[in-house]
């Protein structure tokens, strides 16, 4: 996973927001996790057509945060969700 590629969210995950955070569940193990407001803000753009740089692009615009930082964390939060199964590259 770089900054070129293209996530959605797992066909049998369904992702709602409550209130500043957000509540993934996994149909297939019947398992939730939530997720902090800029988790679940990632979670918002992720739309199967957008690469991950243009979704650090917007971050960056409203969040206060060093860019090389960002893209750090982005990447690894965004692995670890392909890691579990909740997102997966587009070209999967």
């Amino acid at each position: 996973m770089d900054l070129q590629t293209v996530l959605r969210r797992a066909p049998d995950s369904r992702y709602r927001r409550v209130q500043d955070e957000g509540v993934v569940i996994r149909q297939s193990t019947a398992e939730a996790l939530v997720v902090n407001e800029l988790g679940a803000r990632l979670l918002d753009l992720i739309d199967g057509q957008t690469p991950i740089e243009d979704l650090v692009d917007r971050l960056e615009a409203e969040y206060e945060v060093e860019r090389s930082r960002l893209e750090t964390d982005v990447l690894a939060y965004l692995a670890e969700l392909q890691r579990i199964g909740l997102v997966t590259a587009k070209d999967d």
